[in-house]
């Protein structure tokens, strides 16, 4: 359902709530409430009153139970929309970046990296206050040794409506073939997480780091 057409139904309860208001005012004027008696408190116009009380009561019921299953299926359809756009653009991160490596191994005359950053994911963490980083490693090629070098990973959100980049975990690697790691992220105290970033640095290279971001899924 559109916003237009929530607003308008949220207009339209409201003038059935002050109808239901003024008729309940009138009828208790006519003697249901008050204890009077006279010409208009008969039995017959006491009955139909409360009849039209009951067929409006029974309208608003209804409308309100509509507009909230409407609303429900609203919010739940923007969640999965949203979730998917946030699947869809990790993948495209990291089909880019997959995409910048071996462009660089093709047309730069700087060393290849001599690692790459196959899997790159942040899941709910048991403890409160974290989140779990799943990292997976490679040497691309034929490796012929070990690598080693430094692993960040930088939190960039909104602090009090200004933008801060914070490094959430800084921790060495060294490997042959391959290496996964998971770690449980402390998340910053104030801070509404917007994107999270990778940068793999390798020790004894010149070059630039290995980097991969996402949009923050939790």
């Amino acid at each position: 359902m559109s916003p237009a057409r929530l607003r308008a139904w949220v207009v339209i309860i409201i003038l059935v709530l002050v109808v239901l208001g003024w008729g309940l005012f009138t009828l208790g004027r006519s003697g249901i409430g008050a204890g009077d008696t006279g010409p208009v408190s008969t039995p017959a116009t006491l009955r139909q009153a409360i009849r039209e009380r009951d067929e409006l009561i029974e309208s608003l019921r209804r409308s309100v139970a509509e507009l909230e299953m409407l609303k429900g299926s609203q919010d739940r359809e923007r969640q999965e929309v949203a979730r998917a756009i946030g699947e869809l653009q990790a993948e495209v991160a990291r089909q880019r970046q997959q995409l910048e490596f071996y462009k660089g191994v093709v047309a730069s005359t700087e060393p290849a990296p001599d690692v790459a950053i196959r899997n790159f994911r942040i899941e709910r963490a048991t403890s409160a206050g974290h989140a779990q980083l799943r990292l997976s490693l490679v040497q691309p090629g034929n490796p012929q040794s070990i690598v080693s070098g430094r692993i960040k990973v930088i939190l960039e959100g909104a602090r009090a409506g200004r933008p801060v980049r914070v490094s959430l975990l800084e921790i060495p690697y060294s490997f042959r073939y391959f290496e996964n790691i998971d770690r449980e992220l402390p998340l910053p105290d104030g801070v509404s997480p917007e994107r999270v970033q990778i940068e793999v640095e390798p020790s004894g290279r010149p070059g630039r780091p290995v980097v991969q971001s996402l949009l923050w899924p939790l």
